[in-house]
């Protein structure tokens, strides 16, 4: 019975619990990054310079730059412009 448990909580370690855990993103020149998707970031983070760009799995875009204090911000669009997620 024990050995039972054992394997059911490695099976559970091993599947994620069903984490949502996006996989791995890889990081893009800024030129790569759609004009449309470049827009809509700089539509939601106004004056922001984006240095930064991440292509994840899902084939979102995440840009990323820091404010005038130096805090880092993140916008996350899809390649045709559609708004994801503002960090």
């Amino acid at each position: 019975m024990k050995k039972v448990f054992q394997v059911c909580l490695l099976m559970s370690f091993l599947t994620g619990c069903g984490s949502s855990w996006e996989g791995p993103k890889v990081q893009v020149k800024m030129e790569e990054v759609p004009p449309a998707a470049l827009k809509t970031a700089q539509e939601k983070l106004p004056g922001m310079v984006f240095t930064e760009a991440f292509l994840k799995k899902d084939g979102t875009y995440e840009v990323r730059g820091k404010t005038k204090t130096g805090k880092v911000r993140e916008v996350e669009v899809k390649a045709d412009g559609t708004f994801v997620d503002l960090e």
